[in-house]
């Protein structure tokens, strides 16, 4: 089930370092479950005073239960946040990072936040949790970390290259800053020694699957309360006939899990369609879906993150495109400018159909997950509506 990018793409970068000198020390160590309410207080405070990370007066989307959520990362191992805190206590500065979901991906690593107290700035303390998060990815065997950045960000840049950072692409039209659109730049660090081999980009395409097509049209409508098992289903069997595909077949979720996902009342928007065929022993099967999710906090409200797939026994039929069209229509309708979508670089069906419909590359996710025995790249891509 689409899982909420609330965290994962918010456009965070360290400020501009101020020409300000700070005598007391620093120490940087990991939160813990009781820092969540000064956490919070913290993030607010940066947030006022930079314009590269969250909307100020904009609720962080921890500030409910920050101490859960602290909480839940160090049980569930998928990832840290590290505190910059004065000598009394104080916290004038955190970086928050977040591995990927699954097996395969765990290995990647999502800088979200790097942010300091203006006071605070250009002492080296953004060096130094770039240190110790570094130092605690290598521990965990990550073998790539990756942010995104303002194009206008220009000491920010030169921090990440400073720390090995490359660009590997630009996110057009990303962020409204300074009264017009910017583009944002996705940069990545490959850790050495890079585990497995690189996949050669011919003769990698998934295998193709031969199977009559259905002779009933598929119906598609909104995903309702009784569609888990459906949903199970499609999502499991995707699991087991892509070669290249992120999730395992055990990481699929259970049908209970779907059905909470499906009656849960997200604050932001979104909308997820399913295609279905009359099932065998009556009841709706599911043979496609389509997800559109906007968050409208964190200066991303006009993007639509978008997700499409189809059985191969209905595919060919323009299943796949009548899905997309009702995401894009309800996209455009929510004040969506541009669309995003991400696909596995040896998927060559699933990028030619991106570019049948109007989808460009814009970054490309080196060794972004490890399949195989084999690195294979990720793309990003991106569809504008208008200027």
């Amino acid at each position: 089930m689409p899982e909420s990018a609330r965290l994962r793409n918010i456009p965070l970068q360290k400020e501009e370092p101020a020409s300000i000198t700070v005598a007391e020390p620093v120490l940087i160590r990991p939160a813990q479950p009781a820092d969540g309410a000064a956490l919070i207080a913290a993030a607010a405070a940066i947030d006022a005073e930079t314009e590269f990370l969250g909307v100020a007066g904009q609720r962080h989307p921890w500030a409910e239960r920050p101490e859960a959520e602290l909480r839940s990362l160090a049980e569930n191992k998928r990832g840290v946040v590290l505190l910059a805190l004065t000598a009394d206590g104080a916290i004038v500065g955190y970086l928050s990072a977040f591995l990927g979901h699954f097996t395969r991906n765990r290995g990647n690593l999502f800088i979200a936040v790097v942010g300091l107290r203006e006071a605070y700035r250009g002492q080296g303390i953004g060096t130094r949790l770039f240190e110790t998060v570094e130092a605690w990815a290598r521990e965990r065997g990550v073998w790539r970390l990756e942010l995104r950045v303002s194009s206008l960000n220009e000491r920010g840049q030169a921090l990440y290259r400073k720390r090995g950072f490359a660009v590997e692409g630009s996110i057009r039209g990303g962020v409204f800053r300074r009264g017009a659109w910017t583009d944002d730049f996705w940069m990545g660090k490959l850790i050495e020694p890079l585990p497995g081999r690189p996949l050669a980009t011919a003769g990698t395409e998934g295998a193709r699957i031969s199977a009559g097509a259905s002779r009933t049209a598929p119906r598609i409508r909104p995903m309702r309360a009784g569609d888990g098992a459906g949903f199970r289903a499609l999502d499991l069997r995707f699991a087991e006939i892509l070669p290249f595909a992120l999730k395992l077949p055990s990481e699929v979720a259970a049908a209970e899990a779907v059905e909470r996902d499906i009656a849960a009342n997200p604050a932001d928007p979104r909308l997820w369609l399913v295609a279905t065929v009359p099932g065998a022993r009556g009841g709706d099967s599911v043979v496609g879906f389509a997800a559109g999710n906007i968050e409208f906090g964190f200066r991303m409200q006009h993007d639509a993150f978008v997700n499409v797939v189809v059985l191969p026994e209905h595919a060919g039929q323009g299943l796949g495109r009548r899905l997309h069209g009702g995401i894009e229509s309800w996209a455009l309708d929510n004040g969506a400018r541009r669309l995003t979508a991400a696909v596995q670089a040896p998927n060559r069906a699933g990028r030619a159909f991106a570019a049948a419909l109007g989808y460009e590359g814009e970054v490309t996710m080196r060794g972004y997950s490890l399949i195989g025995g084999r690195r294979v790249d990720r793309l990003r891509l991106g569809k504008l509506f208008g200027a």
